[in-house]
């Protein structure tokens, strides 16, 4: 069970890109996430270099400035890195494949659907 996850410093993300609010929150208290009875994304600390893992999913996806911060087998939910709005859209890639990603207005509208999901069974 994940009970927190580490976010990148400030220091290392673009000068005006903001982590939405609610996933700053998530991610040092996951108690809605922990009460359910299985939750299948694991939310992703941060690596060393977030230049070294924006070029990777570029590798792969080919789109530039994507950060993952969530990861369920092959599928991996990122923020684009460009989006200075303070709760950026939500881009959900299948790393296994190259199909065109399904995209959320914010990361509460992702999270929202993901749980649902799970209590829907």
């Amino acid at each position: 069970m994940q009970t927190k996850f580490n976010l990148y410093p400030k220091e290392q993300l673009p000068e005006n890109f903001k982590f939405p609010q609610s996933y700053i929150d998530l991610s040092s208290n996951m108690e809605k996430i922990n009460e359910l009875e299985y939750f299948p994304w694991w939310f992703e600390n941060h690596r060393d270099s977030i230049i070294q893992h924006s070029a990777i999913l570029e590798e792969i996806t080919g789109v530039p400035n994507l950060i993952s911060f969530a990861r369920n087998d092959d599928l991996a939910a990122c923020f684009d890195l460009t989006d200075y709005s303070g709760n950026p859209r939500v881009y959900v890639y299948d790393l296994g494949t190259n199909d065109p990603p399904y995209e959320k207005d914010s990361f509460g509208e992702w999270l929202s659907e993901e749980i649902k999901a799970v209590k829907e069974g």
